[in-house]
């Protein structure tokens, strides 16, 4: 998984430098000339969109999603294990029609052949940002599902607690 990690966080610094490097260009371009690129909003909406899955995807693999932790931190045995089912199930589920929809989405595009209205670019491969980020989430849910329930049957929630608190110290 080391790999896809690597992939992430990729795609979030590429997308994020892309987007500031257009932004800044276009703002001098507005500023100077008086006339802006017409493909800059195209552009950084669709890397946004990218952005924010692949950003999801890295913070369902960090459990950075805090407000999934606030009720979960306060059960214990059992309930902690039918929570961390319940809470995976639901965000697979809906991953899953995510992707469906997405896919179906993404073929009745260059199935029609949509183009980009500035660039003429093929729309389905900016639209393929969707079903990819769902599948990461995909991944990095099942990953956590295993990794939380490996550690809650082998006693480690003190030692996720420490952990945790490790990296809140060293935020």
């Amino acid at each position: 998984m080391r790999g896809l990690a690597i992939l992430e966080y990729v795609l979030v610094a590429v997308s994020l430098g892309t987007m500031s490097v257009i932004t800044f260009a276009n703002v001098l371009s507005r500023y100077l000339f008086h006339t802006s690129f017409s493909f800059a909003e195209e552009i950084t909406i669709n890397l946004f969109v990218l952005m924010t899955f692949v950003g999801a995807s890295i913070a369902i693999k960090q459990q950075a999603h805090f407000g999934f932790r606030f009720i979960y931190d306060k059960l214990s045995g059992m309930w902690k294990r039918v929570a961390l089912a319940a809470t995976c199930l639901v965000i697979i589920v809906f991953l899953s029609c995510m992707f469906y929809f997405s896919m179906e989405l993404v073929l009745a595009q260059a199935e029609r052949g949509r183009v980009t209205p500035a660039l003429s670019i093929p729309q389905w491969l900016f639209t393929s940002a969707i079903p990819l980020g769902s599948l990461l989430c995909f991944i990095r849910t099942v990953e956590m599902w295993v990794t939380e329930s490996k550690r809650l049957t082998q006693g480690g929630e003190k030692q996720r607690k420490v952990e945790m608190a490790a990296k809140e110290v060293n935020r």
